[in-house]
């Protein structure tokens, strides 16, 4: 009896996790780089979101790759369809951080980082915005958490049978 098929759930589950982690430490960066101030000709922090990669293969090959193995009884049945094993062997995908340039100026000539004409540059981060991408990563992560638990407790019950 295999149980292959567990393992691959663990996969996704990690990647699933490490994903949602990079996006709440981007996140924890904006906001804590939120009121930084630059002076004139100093450089400013940027905003930054996470893009997951896209999976190397369309999902309509991996639906067919994952149907024969369901239909498969024994490993010598349909010896040209190998067994895929996506997350072990190969490189984990990356999440791509791309940093926005934007930036506001605010009127305030008493801040000692002011130009001549009393403005200073901050980077236009939107705390509401971010403590929304904090709240859904957070969700998503106590998600992948919970299919991760579930796993753990379906491959003990197969080690009780």
């Amino acid at each position: 009896m295999k149980i292959q098929g567990i393992f691959n759930v663990f996969g996704h589950v990690a990647r699933g996790l490490t994903s949602e982690l990079t996006r709440l430490e981007a996140v924890s960066e904006n906001v804590s780089n939120a009121n930084q101030v630059a002076g004139e000709g100093e450089p400013i922090y940027h905003r930054k979101t996470v893009h997951p990669q896209p999976y190397k293969e369309p999902f309509r090959s991996m639906l067919k790759s994952r149907r024969l193995d369901l239909k498969r009884s024994d490993s010598g049945h349909l010896r040209g369809v190998r067994e895929r094993t996506r997350w072990y062997g190969e490189a984990w995908p990356k999440a791509r951080t791309i940093e926005s340039p934007n930036e506001k100026t605010i009127y305030d000539p008493s801040h000692p980082k002011a130009n001549a004409q009393g403005y200073i540059r901050m980077p236009a981060i939107n705390i509401v915005e971010e403590m929304m991408d904090m709240i859904t990563a957070t969700r998503s992560y106590e998600a992948n958490s919970s299919v991760l638990n579930a796993a753990k407790q379906m491959a003990r019950k197969t080690l009780d049978l």
